[in-house]
């Protein structure tokens, strides 16, 4: 099915965007509002959203996440591994060899 209409219009809750296409059949987003979402930004955060949706039946993992939940994912990482990836220090024993000699 080709979506080749696509409406935007306000709710109360927010915006809604509804996919058409071929038929009597469609697919609608309800997007809440925050103060970043815009009738110019409201197809593509739905679609977004839709492809979201669809991606753990596909299997595809992490390729569906928000691309700042994974740069917050890992900086954390790299925050958690950074004394792994320090150089070894060397250092040596601050204890004194015992003398053969002493207590004869």
């Amino acid at each position: 099915m080709a979506l080749d209409d696509i409406t935007v219009y306000q709710t109360e809750e927010g915006l809604v965007v509804e996919f058409g296409g071929d038929g009597e059949d469609s697919n609608a987003v309800t997007l809440r509002s925050t103060p970043e979402l815009t009738q110019e930004n409201a197809v593509s955060r739905a679609k977004a959203l839709l492809a979201a949706a669809i991606e753990p039946a596909q299997g595809n993992g992490s390729r569906g996440k928000d691309p700042a939940l994974l740069e917050e994912e890992l900086e954390e990482d790299l925050e958690d591994s950074f004394p792994a990836s320090d150089p070894v220090s060397v250092t040596t024993s601050s204890i004194p060899m015992r003398d053969p000699n002493a207590g004869r």
